[in-house]
């Protein structure tokens, strides 16, 4: 048997994000964007501010899980610029699916959400973040605050 997958805690991300933009249904599911509009981000290595200007590309699809496609810039306390991509998925429970079918939200216990950002960051101190493989438990604090833990893979 293979041992289990290893991690460890990089930094937490908090995006603040403005009102919800619809853009339709198509075949795939309804798309909503939400507009990044700032936050911050802190761990025990590095730290900053989240960069107004990018989105979260939300794709909900017909079974009711939803596909996280989240593009935005980090900032690091010492003025780097590093560019994030963020997929992951949003998956209701059948109490929290009942939620979304009627119109509402799923409770925190009643949703799994998970990512893979993947950053992009110049050469410098902070380009090892171009060679790590990262997994994030996303939470929503509130209605307009996305959290996203960060974790390398050992």
């Amino acid at each position: 048997m293979s041992p289990a997958l290893e991690t460890t805690w990089l930094f937490d991300i908090d995006v603040l994000i403005g009102p919800a933009q619809p853009v339709g249904t198509g075949p795939a599911g309804e798309r909503t964007d939400y507009p990044i509009i700032g936050g911050s981000f802190a761990g025990p290595e590095i730290g900053g501010v989240v960069l107004a200007g990018g989105a979260d590309y939300f794709l909900l699809r017909p079974d009711g899980v939803g596909v996280l496609d989240a593009r935005y810039q980090l900032r690091t306390t010492s003025g780097i610029v590093i560019d994030i991509h963020n997929r992951g998925l949003w998956v209701p429970n059948d109490a929290g699916l009942a939620k979304v079918k009627a119109g509402g939200e799923p409770a925190a216990d009643e949703l799994y959400c998970r990512c893979t950002p993947v950053f992009h960051a110049p050469e410098g101190p902070c380009d090892w973040l171009n060679r790590i493989v990262c997994t994030g438990r996303v939470t929503y604090p509130r209605a307009d605050l996305v959290r996203v833990a960060c974790f390398r893979l050992l």
